[in-house]
């Protein structure tokens, strides 16, 4: 039976013992767990406990415990919208479309005003501290949708040829996604402003990059294998043994959140504790 529709229940950590990962003086895992139910669809949470998400009513909006939920107003010309991430500071990343779904535009919202990035048919999935922005837009001279990176809410074209959407960013301006090449396969990439767009698994396989940590460690799939990118090279990882896995997000301690699930059944929700465990 289903249990998720537009209201979900949220973990929300209560920490009492620090568990430190390397050097980085992180609180990486919580012994202690309080349900929250919340109003909205949750899509991402940041250290201060706020949340973005899409409410039933297909509109933005951010949720705390402290403030309640504020919903954000649509831009003119859109009828819905959903938010997407958000960072450190609050701001919210978001797309807002119309009623049939044939325009989509990128927005941020913060200090109270919503404004539109720059670029046409344009989808943000992940911001930083610095509000830099990964995504997809239309850019000129190219067909279809490519990753971008939005600096200043300005796009730049990270460079793929033939389409593509950057998924990850990282608070060292990594950006990870998946470009298409010229024979229309689709291969997981990593981009930074000294060595540009890099293929990062090997051969002719469909692979894509579902996310980085601030260790520059990278979540790759090629279906139905998972695999971590961490100091140039791949490791598998045996997240579900039984079945098909999809990880979602992973922390700078390695720990994954996601789901796996024997087709055609719904996926179930699970967290890895630590690579290469996992646990359910």
């Amino acid at each position: 039976m289903r249990r998720f529709l537009f209201s979900a229940a949220l973990f929300l950590a209560v920490i009492s013992a620090q568990v430190l990962a390397g050097q980085s003086g992180r609180q990486c895992i919580a012994e202690h767990y309080k349900l929250i139910a919340l109003p909205l669809r949750p899509a991402r949470i940041n250290d201060s406990g706020q949340v973005a998400g899409t409410t039933p009513a297909h509109h933005a909006a951010l949720w705390s415990e402290k403030e309640g939920q504020k919903q954000i107003g649509l831009p003119a010309g859109f009828e819905l919208a959903e938010g997407l991430g958000l960072n450190t500071a609050g701001h919210l990343i978001g797309v807002a479309t119309n009623n049939d779904a044939s325009k989509r535009h990128a927005f941020i919202f913060q200090d109270g005003k919503l404004t539109l990035l720059s670029g046409e048919q344009s989808k943000p999935n992940a911001i930083d501290d610095a509000d830099e922005i990964a995504g997809e837009s239309a850019v000129s001279g190219k067909a279809g949708t490519v990753p971008v990176l939005w600096k200043n809410q300005a796009a730049v074209d990270l460079g793929a040829c033939c389409g593509g959407a950057a998924t990850g960013i990282n608070n060292q301006g990594q950006v990870v996604g998946e470009f298409y090449d010229s024979q229309g396969l689709y291969h997981a990439f990593l981009w930074d402003k000294t060595h540009g767009i890099q293929r990062i698994v090997p051969g002719e396989d469909y692979s894509s990059a579902l996310a980085i940590n601030d260790a520059g460690h990278v979540l790759v799939q090629v279906f139905p294998r998972i695999l971590l990118y961490k100091e140039g090279q791949l490791v598998r990882l045996d997240l579900s043994p039984k079945f098909p896995s999809q990880p979602r997000a992973f922390n700078d301690c390695d720990v994954i959140v996601g789901s796996f699930a024997p087709p055609p059944m719904r996926y179930e929700p699970l967290c890895g504790k630590r690579l290469p465990g996992f646990t359910t």
